[in-house]
């Protein structure tokens, strides 16, 4: 039986959508993190501007 795995990589996303909304933010790095106490503060996405930087 064949199986095919589907991977769907969308970590900038939600941080795309988010300047594509607020034209204010498109020439800035975004980042989008969780909730600190539920998510320990992780990076959920991150546009490209902001992954150039590091």
């Amino acid at each position: 039986m064949d199986r095919i795995i589907l991977h769907s990589d969308m970590n900038n996303f939600y941080a795309s959508v988010e300047c594509l909304y607020d034209p204010l933010l498109r020439d800035k790095p975004v980042a989008v993190g969780g909730d600190p106490q539920v998510r320990h503060g992780i990076v959920l996405a991150k546009n490209d501007i902001a992954k150039n930087v590091g």
